[in-house]
C-alpha cells in the first residue's frame, strides 16, 4: 500500500513537473521574441508575422500538453477546445504585448514629472478595477446559481455563524477538464464559485466544508487584503522605476531607483504576495474548522489534491499561492484535536471559539 502511495505520489510529481515546464515554455515563446524583436528594431510590420507564428508554436505546445493532461488525469475534453483554451490567454498576451512596450517606449519620452502622474493615475484606475465587481459578473454569466437543498441551507448556517451575510455560491461547468476547485471572488460583494467536477466527487459533507473555507475567506476580506497590498507594492515599485531624478546632477541615482524598485516588485510577486496568501490559506482552513467538522475539510482536500493530480507535498514551494496539502491536513488536525472538547467538534457547532 506504501508502496503504490509513493508510485502515485512520483507519477503526481511527475505530471506536475512537465505542466509548470510546458507553462514555462509557452509563456517565454509570447514573450522573448517580441522583447528581442523590439530591442533588435524589428520594423512594426513584422509583427504581423511575428505574432501569428507565436500563437501557432504555443497551439502546437498546448496540443502536446492535452496528449499529457489525456494520460494522467483523463480530460474529456476535445483536443481543439482544449487548445483553444489553452491558447486564447498566451494569444492575449503576445497581441498586447507589443502594444504595452510600445506604449512604454512613448511613457518614457515624457519628462519625469509627466511619468509620475500618469503611472499613478493608472494605479488609481487599476485599484478601481480590484474594488469593482467585474471579474464576479463575468463568471456568473458563465456560471448557474447552485441549487442543491442541502448545501445551500447549510452555506447559511455558516454564513450566519461567521457573520458574512448571505453570499452567492455559483457553479462552473468544467467537468471535460476534470478541473476540481473553488474560489471566492470579489474584494467588496463576496461570491463563492465551486466547479461541478469537484461537487460530483465529494461528499456532501466533503463540499459542506470546501463551502466554509471560502466563507472564511470573505470572512477575512483576504482578496480585498491581497490585492491592496499587491496594489501598494506596485505601486511603490512604479513609482521607484519612474521617480523624476535630474541624471545630469544624480546619475547614479537614477539607475540605483529603478533597479530597486524592480527588484522590489520581483520579490514581492515572487515570495511576498505568495507567502501572504499561504497564511490567509491556512487561516481560513482553521477558521472552516471552527464552523464545520475539521476532519471534513482534511478529506476533501486529500480527495481535490488527488482529482487534480497534484502532489500532496512540494519541497519548493516558496513561490506557490496554496500551502502543501499535507501541511494544512497536519494544522487543521492539530487545531481539531486541539479543541476536542468544543460543540465545534462533537457535533452541535459553536461559534465561540472562531479563530480571529
Amino acid at each position: 500500500m506504501l508502496k503504490a502511495t509513493s508510485e502515485t505520489e512520483r507519477k503526481m510529481r511527475d505530471y506536475t513537473r512537465q505542466v509548470s515546464t510546458i507553462n514555462s515554455v509557452c509563456s517565454l515563446v509570447a514573450f522573448l521574441p517580441t522583447i528581442f524583436a523590439i530591442y533588435a528594431g524589428i520594423p512594426y510590420l513584422y509583427f504581423f508575422i511575428l505574432v501569428p507564428s507565436q500563437i501557432l508554436v504555443i497551439a502546437g505546445i498546448s496540443y502536446y500538453k492535452y496528449h499529457i493532461e489525456r494520460s494522467a488525469r483523463e480530460i474529456e475534453v476535445s483536443p481543439s477546445k482544449y487548445v483553444l483554451d489553452n491558447t486564447m490567454s498566451y494569444a492575449i498576451f503576445s497581441i498586447s504585448l507589443p502594444i504595452l512596450l510600445f506604449m512604454f517606449i512613448l511613457f518614457y519620452s515624457l519628462t519625469s514629472l509627466q511619468r509620475v502622474i500618469t503611472i499613478n493615475l493608472l494605479f488609481v484606475m487599476s485599484l478601481l478595477f480590484v474594488v469593482s465587481n467585474l471579474p464576479a459578473s463575468r463568471m456568473k454569466r458563465i456560471s448557474k446559481p447552485l441549487e442543491d437543498a442541502y448545501l445551500v441551507g447549510k452555506a447559511e448556517e455558516i454564513s450566519n455563524k461567521l457573520g458574512t451575510g448571505k453570499l452567492g455560491i455559483y457553479v462552473l461547468n468544467l467537468g471535460r477538464f476534470r478541473i476540481a476547485n473553488a474560489g471566492q471572488v470579489g474584494a467588496m460583494k463576496y461570491s463563492v464559485f465551486i466547479t461541478d467536477y469537484l461537487l460530483d466527487n465529494l461528499s456532501p459533507e466533503e463540499n459542506v466544508a470546501v463551502i466554509a473555507h471560502e466563507f472564511a475567506h470573505a470572512r477575512q476580506r483576504h482578496v480585498l487584503k491581497t490585492a491592496v497590498i499587491a496594489w501598494a507594492i506596485t505601486a511603490v515599485a512604479g513609482n521607484l522605476m519612474v521617480f523624476p531624478v535630474d541624471v545630469g546632477t544624480y546619475p547614479v541615482l537614477s539607475l540605483v531607483l529603478p533597479a530597486i524598485g524592480f527588484l522590489f516588485l520581483m520579490l514581492a510577486m515572487l515570495l511576498i504576495i505568495p507567502g501572504i496568501q499561504r497564511r490567509f490559506e491556512l487561516e481560513a482552513d482553521l477558521i472552516a474548522a471552527s464552523v464545520v467538522n475539521g476532519m471534513d475539510l482534511v478529506n476533501a482536500l486529500q480527495k481535490i489534491t488527488r482529482l487534480n493530480f497534484a502532489p500532496s507535498e512540494i519541497s519548493r514551494h516558496w513561490s506557490m499561492d496554496h500551502p502543501p496539502t499535507r501541511e494544512r491536513v497536519k494544522k487543521i488536525i492539530a487545531y481539531t484535536q486541539g479543541n476536542a472538547t468544543s460543540p465545534n467538534v462533537q457535533g452541535t457547532k459553536a461559534t465561540h471559539n472562531i479563530p480571529k
